[in-house]
């Protein structure tokens, strides 16, 4: 895991709202992950959570004067060969200041010299957020380029319970990770499609969160269980990892994500609409049903091939005298391929083919097979990717052949690289 950050140079912003203290966790984390984390805080913050607390987490003196003296923390260097810079949280006031261009204090300054990344966690009373001029700002920011965090739901403190929240220092953390993603795998995945150029001057050269906007996506992920009895079942060992990665990445980058998901052990991500089902025949009513409003359908479940005839009504018990049992199977759906075929309402289709030999030709097959527009390739007779494990390695073919491959490195930033080239795939046949 520390990989995923290692040497980055992080700029953390922590503006004066309740939620500061959080912020001492978030930098924690980027540490232990690797990163080179440099703090700057507002004046306000610093009634909130002293300037030492930060300083020994991070291991760097703390800025917060404009006219300090040390050269280190000024606007300019402070910012200098920066990979990110994130403010959290982000008050209304620090908001409007960025929106305006207002550079009187050092974080306000930090930004606008900063020709990194940028993203922001707002945090505040709900009735502040949801006014017309913070909602404007936040808008606008979006349009220059700056990745905007949604706050989360829950008691604030002024004693409500509603939006406005600062997310949770691991979700922020899996956002920045998401973010530098791009720039961790680069350079060992040549066929990679190449960054876009930025729109503006502000920010990026990384994707968008907006890339994804209006998009719906409907994803399947991990196993499927079909019953032999009330106690047995046939299924794998899908952990639904990949899936739900997946459906991370997409919602990142602005689209609207629906999981219909076989029985596992993760949470769903936020904002995120799950439909829990069993069996192969229950997947595949629920993708019928949703398919056809959806823009892409990704089949990363690892579906059943067979399901029995018939489900005993009793526990099958073993009979004496009797030393082998004899199932009935039956083929179980092609749910992916159902969608591939669909003459109305066709969504861009891309399925996942995990084989143990002839991998390319098997997956190639499948492609043609079950008209697929991209096809995800992972070996799974390598037990340290694909089944169960944290990383995964992918080849990815189109009609024309092999479309990229991506070397072993956690799901999370497969997917991140998996859904970048699926949106840009799909906004390419439109």
């Amino acid at each position: 895991m520390k990989a995923r950050l290692q040497n980055r140079k992080i700029v953390l912003g922590v503006s004066g709202g309740i939620a500061a203290y959080k912020a001492c966790t978030l930098c924690r984390l980027l540490v232990k992950l690797g990163a080179d984390v440099h703090v700057v805080m507002t004046e306000a913050a610093t009634h909130l959570v002293g300037k030492a607390t930060f300083e020994a987490l991070s291991g760097h003196p703390v800025g917060v004067e404009i006219f300090s003296q040390a050269q280190r923390i000024s606007h300019i260097s402070l910012v200098k060969d920066a990979d990110l810079m994130i403010i959290a949280p982000a008050t209304a006031n620090t908001l409007a200041k960025f929106t305006a261009g207002i550079a009187d204090n050092l974080m306000t300054a930090a930004f606008l010299a900063a020709t990194c990344p940028v993203a922001v966690a707002p945090a505040m009373n709900v009735n502040m957020y949801r006014n017309a001029a913070t909602q404007e700002n936040i808008q606008t920011l979006k349009r220059r380029g700056v990745y905007v965090l949604n706050p989360a739901s829950g008691p604030l403190a002024c004693g409500v319970n509603a939006e406005g929240r600062l997310p949770e220092p691991e979700e922020i953390c899996e956002f920045i990770c998401t973010i530098l993603g791009e720039r961790l795998t680069l350079k060992v995945d040549p066929l990679l499609p190449k960054p876009q150029k930025p729109l503006e001057l502000m920010q990026t050269k990384l994707l968008n969160p907006a890339f994804g906007a209006g998009l719906k996506v409907l994803i399947t992920a991990g196993p499927t269980i079909e019953d032999l009895d009330p106690v047995r079942f046939i299924s794998n060992r899908s952990s639904g990892k990949m899936g739900y990665a997946l459906a991370l990445a997409f919602k990142n980058c602005g689209a609207e994500v629906t999981l219909v998901s076989g029985p596992v052990n993760i949470k769903a991500p936020e904002g995120v609409k799950l439909v829990c089902v069993r069996s192969a025949q229950d997947m595949l009513t629920a993708v019928d049903s949703l398919a056809g409003e959806q823009d892409i359908v990704v089949g990363a479940a690892a579906v059943a091939d067979y399901r029995s005839l018939s489900v005993a009504k009793d526990k099958i018990k073993k009979q004496d005298g009797v030393d082998e049992l004899c199932l009935h199977l039956i083929k179980n759906p092609d749910i992916i391929a159902s969608v591939g075929m669909r003459e109305v309402n066709r969504p861009y289709t891309v399925g996942f083919a995990a084989e143990t030999s002839h991998t390319e030709e098997n997956a190639q097959s499948k492609l043609i097979r079950k008209h697929l527009d991209l096809i995800v390739l992972n070996n799974v007779a390598k037990k340290e990717i694909g089944f169960d494990s944290n990383d995964n390695e992918v080849t990815v073919f189109n009609k024309d052949g092999k479309v990229a491959h991506f070397k072993t490195q956690p799901k999370s930033i497969i997917a991140e690289r998996l859904v970048k080239l699926i949106i840009e795939s799909f906004k390419a046949c439109l």
